[in-house]
């Protein structure tokens, strides 16, 4: 059964309005359907959450080679040093599948949802390594809002 959900986005200062029709069959992360929390950060001064990696999209090629019955999530890619990802031991070529329990089924969600989450917050990611199911936790860093991942 797909159930429709209306979302209704509305800037903080009433500049914009636009209404989406998203599907959960889509499967809208619950970050992502907070949509004025992701306008707002796009023209907040307030620092956005990072983490440190940017991330790949998940091909059926490689999720068929992990055993993954669709491609959803995403790869991760080198680290920066010092990062919260780093510090987490997250590692080039590991994949997230969940941020919070929540599925991450598209990859390009991810930076969006990390950027939505605030600095200093722990955040527990789904992922594996090699086939090795394993959570992570990290503490979610700052920058300035519009740097991804």
């Amino acid at each position: 059964m797909v159930v429709k959900t209306t979302i209704v986005i509305e800037a903080l200062l009433g500049i914009h309005v636009a209404i989406l029709d998203c599907s959960t069959s889509y499967g809208v992360h619950p970050y992502l359907a907070n949509a004025t929390a992701l306008q707002a950060t796009e023209n907040s001064k307030d620092p956005c959450g990072w983490i440190g990696v940017h991330v790949g999209p998940m091909t059926a090629a490689f999720a068929d080679s992990l055993g993954m019955a669709e491609p959803y999530g995403a790869i991760f890619d080198q680290p920066e040093p010092g990062s919260p990802a780093a510090a987490a031991g997250i590692e080039q070529g590991d994949v997230v599948t969940a941020i919070n329990g929540s599925p991450l089924m598209r990859s390009t969600d991810f930076a969006d949802i990390i950027s939505m989450i605030a600095p200093g917050t722990p955040v527990y990611l789904d992922t594996s390594r090699n086939g090795e199911a394993m959570q992570v936790k990290l503490i979610v860093g700052s920058t300035k809002c519009g740097k991804s991942g």
